[in-house]
């Protein structure tokens, strides 16, 4: 059985999330990501439904905090 991966653009709408929030938990190290693989002169990671999920159990432990105000025109 194949199994389906995902880019971490597609990891992070998956998780409900902007592809830099989830780049800052995994610089933080509150989420663990796919390792990294070379690809041409490009990195990527392939994010499996479990390493989702793992991420998805962490936001499901943060309160809900201010959101940015947009600005008046």
């Amino acid at each position: 059985m194949e199994s389906r991966t995902y880019t971490t653009a597609e990891a992070a709408a998956k998780i409900g999330v902007s592809r830099q929030t989830l780049y800052a938990w995994i610089e933080s190290g509150q989420v663990a990501a796919p390792k990294s693989i070379a690809v041409g002169k490009n990195s990527v990671r392939f994010w499996t439904q479990a390493h989702i999920d793992e991420a998805r159990k962490f936001k499901g432990t943060l309160k809900p905090g201010p959101r940015a105000k947009k600005k008046k025109k």
